[in-house]
């Protein structure tokens, strides 16, 4: 019985590491698109963007999508730095100054990771539950 708990327990530990949760929310944002003096989309180049609190590390880095836009979701108001740039040298160092925030509203997923673990716990009570009920029933058949 100690074996089958420590296994239970073995068992809840690894699943806690393998689930990966998302959600889905619906917020203003700001865009930046960025482009070359033809028109061309400043597509795929790297970016960084800095928070008024702090100029020294970024509070967002990644590159621009197909169509050279940045896209994020500030945190504070004030005066934000947007820092892009191609491998061939041509940029941008921007300073956007944001007013109003929008209202950040979480959507945690948590009812459907609960429901897998109960689940989980379920067949494995199940099995054991089988594994109890059979060899009980070949004891009490040798018995007799």
């Amino acid at each position: 019985m100690v074996n089958f708990i420590l296994a239970f327990l073995l068992v809840l530990n690894f699943s806690f590491a393998h689930s990966v949760q998302y959600s889905v929310n619906n917020q203003k944002a700001i865009v930046i698109k960025i482009f070359f003096a033809d028109g061309t989309p400043f597509s795929y180049e790297k970016y960084e963007i800095y928070s008024p609190d702090n100029i020294k590390v970024p509070y967002q880095v990644g590159r621009t999508d197909q169509y050279g836009r940045v896209i994020f979701i500030p945190d504070r108001t004030g005066n934000w730095t947007i820092k892009a740039f191609s491998e061939d040298g041509h940029g941008i160092i921007k300073k956007i100054h944001i007013n109003n925030i929008s209202t950040i509203h979480e959507n945690p997923q948590q009812f459907s990771y609960l429901l897998k673990i109960f689940i989980g716990v379920l067949i494995i009570l199940s099995v054991y539950l089988l594994f109890y009920l059979s060899i009980r029933r070949e004891k009490i058949e040798k018995a007799d």
